[in-house]
């Protein structure tokens, strides 16, 4: 089976994921009001996906590191399956909650085995086109699953969006009997090695930034309902619009970041990424402190600042990616899983400052709080000491010396 085929399988079962991960955020109303609790609790279901992906990513993949890839991507994908149902038929906030928490460990092992499975076929010189192409998915899903279930919400109810998710997902399951190869197992990692990975000084500031630039745009992406309204006047059915905006514009940009990490270097792009999402940010929030109104040129001129929002966040993922597996080549499977866990962590974090702004401040805050949660990012990369970030590449499991930079 060529392994073009396999990554476009591997690729429409992060569709699912990030269509599932990501949709929440657009139906936040629909669940408050039916559930009846308030939008900001509502949207801590966007929170304990994301920290139950990021803290069962390096524990699961290291007990289940003798499995192979197959059986991984099989078993995590029939657990998808199996949270987004019970999701759907979900009676109560406490039941829906745990049926989250089942989607996010489910969706960790899944990304992080498809993530390492697009690496391995791909090889060393197209590592950032094969990432790049997983990610991919996600921003697809942005782009077109996300604003399709959040008009399914709007319109029908919130239920039939996960049962969306359940469509998309059950052809991927199929087709990873019918099609996956096996695929060579990389070194069984202890849990102990892993922590000696995450916590070298050059990684840690990777994963760091990684998790503060994702922290920063969900911020305002998991109220970007709220947001939106209270910014342009739209209501929540046409929130979709401006997912589907946001969606097509991070499709473009996941493809640029790929390629561009491949050309001119990961840390390089990550820079001009995590800067880009700073200048919209700002853009956005004076938007939204200054100019809110109803009218048509608010409208459009939030449209095309959410277009570039959209492209240069979404550069920044797989450039992540690229960043942390040159500071740890020998241990792939970790590299990704660290930094997949940071981007969780992220999305955790951002849904919980949004939160608080929401419910302390208003929405034009949100924006605000964004931005500087990029700056911090920014900070973490351009600091003194980031030449030792591009150096420090190295022989990790046994802790030598770092190896001089490549050119």
């Amino acid at each position: 089976m060529p392994h073009k085929v396999i990554l476009a399988l591997l690729a429409i079962g992060s569709f699912a994921v990030g269509t599932d991960g990501f949709v929440i955020s657009g139906i936040l109303p629909r669940i408050a009001g039916e559930l009846d609790v308030s939008e900001p609790v509502a949207g801590q279901l966007v929170t304990v996906f994301a920290l139950s992906y990021a803290i069962s990513a390096p524990v699961l993949m290291t007990l289940t590191a003798g499995l192979s890839r197959r059986v991984m991507l099989r078993g995590s994908m029939a657990a998808f399956l199996l949270a987004n149902v019970l999701g759907a038929l979900a009676p109560t906030y406490g039941v829906l909650m745990a049926a989250r928490i089942l989607a996010g460990i489910s969706a960790a092992l899944y990304m992080n085995t498809a993530a390492a499975t697009a690496t391995a076929l791909a090889g060393e010189r197209y590592r950032g086109r094969a990432v790049s192409l997983i990610i991919g998915g996600l921003t697809v899903a942005t782009a077109l699953g996300v604003p399709g279930g959040t008009l399914i919400g709007q319109l029908g109810s919130w239920r039939l969006t996960l049962a969306l998710v359940v469509v998309l997902a059950l052809p991927v399951f199929i087709g990873l009997f019918r099609v996956l190869p096996a695929v060579p197992q990389p070194p069984v990692i202890s849990m102990r090695d892993r922590v000696r990975i995450g916590a070298r000084r050059p990684v840690l500031l990777s994963v760091l930034a990684n998790l503060f630039a994702v922290a920063g745009c969900f911020t305002v992406f998991t109220y970007l309902a709220a947001f939106t309204r209270a910014t342009t006047g739209m209501d929540d059915a046409r929130v979709s619009i401006v997912l589907l905006v946001f969606g097509v514009a991070g499709a473009f940009g996941s493809a640029i970041g790929g390629r561009l990490s491949d050309r001119i270097g990961a840390e390089r792009t990550f820079v001009g990424s995590v800067s880009g999402v700073v200048v919209t940010m700002v853009l956005l929030a004076v938007l939204a402190s200054f100019f809110a109104s109803h009218s048509t040129v608010v409208v459009v001129v939030f449209l095309a600042v959410t277009i570039a929002w959209g492209t240069v966040y979404w550069a920044e993922p797989p450039t992540a990616i690229h960043r942390v597996l040159d500071l740890a080549p020998t241990a792939p499977s970790v590299a990704i899983s660290v930094n997949s866990s940071a981007s969780y962590l992220g999305v955790a974090l951002g849904g919980a400052v949004g939160g608080a702004v929401l419910d302390r401040l208003s929405p034009a805050a949100l924006a605000w709080a964004g931005a500087g949660l990029e700056l911090i990012a920014l900070a973490l990369v351009v600091l003194p000491g980031r030449s030792a970030v591009s150096k420090d590449r190295a022989q990790v499991l046994e802790g030598g010396p770092p190896e001089p930079a490549k050119r």
